[in-house]
């Protein structure tokens, strides 16, 4: 390299080293802030390392580094950059902003119906600390039919989403079989149905995760699955004796 080429050279790396760098959050919002301007609830799903966003009617599931995000059982592709973290937050663009705001106005809390759900910022000034845990979950197999009964207790009227996790190999990785958002009632306690199908299969191990807001403690359940109809004594299922 000649004299010239190396002062031109020289020139670039301290001219891109002088232009100030433009963080993210400059330009992108706080998922937090967002989930207080649209109404929904925003929560932590450690075992996604995701967060949720939910309203009546829809629960969202976005995380940080992927452009796929989930709205109820169905995946999206959203438009712009990724969603990224950001000094303990998760920032996202405005492109997704928008898009929740869309989500948002297909599912408006209706007056009378199911309960409203109130958002809590916890880094608004001077908000209140949620704080608690999830206690007492119990799952069982339902008869005769491929759910689970799930109950539990949580601080009243706050959101809790289950999350049914299945195991069915240890060859092959776990799999989230369905997500449920619930609301606890007035006394605390939560009860409710969720399926295991498509994932049924007997002998698997699944995970019951319930998880709520910030502040509140996780709680986890397994079991292991049976035949659906596992105390039912069906004669179509008996050898007859001519093949025995």
């Amino acid at each position: 390299m000649n004299r010239h080429a190396a002062r031109v050279a020289l020139f670039a790396i301290v001219a891109a080293a002088a232009i100030p760098t433009v963080s993210y959050a400059d330009h992108d919002t706080a998922l937090v802030k967002v989930a207080s301007e649209l109404g929904y609830v925003y929560g932590y799903l450690g075992p996604e390392d995701a967060v949720s966003l939910s309203r009546p009617g829809v629960t969202i599931v976005i995380r940080p580094g992927e452009k796929l995000f989930d709205v109820n059982d169905r995946t999206e592709a959203m438009d712009g950059p990724a969603p990224h973290f950001y000094h303990s937050d998760v920032f996202v663009s405005d492109e997704l902003f928008n898009r929740l705001r869309q989500i948002a106005a297909r599912y408006p809390a209706v007056p009378g119906g199911e309960r409203a759900i109130v958002v809590v910022n916890p880094n608004a000034a001077g908000a209140a600390t949620i704080s608690g845990a999830i206690s007492g979950l119990s799952v069982g197999q339902t008869p005769g039919d491929q759910t689970l009964t799930v109950a539990g207790a949580a601080p009243a009227n706050l959101p809790v989403t289950l999350t049914l996790i299945g195991t069915f190999s240890n060859e092959l990785p776990d799999v989230i079989l369905s997500r449920r958002e619930i609301i606890a009632d007035a006394d605390g306690t939560f009860k409710t149905t969720v399926p295991v199908a498509s994932g049924y299969f007997r002998g698997g191990i699944v995970t019951v995760e319930a998880t709520s807001v910030t502040g509140i403690t996780p709680a986890k359940k397994q079991l292991v699955l049976k035949p659906v109809n596992d105390k039912v004594s069906v004669p179509a299922d008996q050898t007859p004796r001519s093949e025995r």
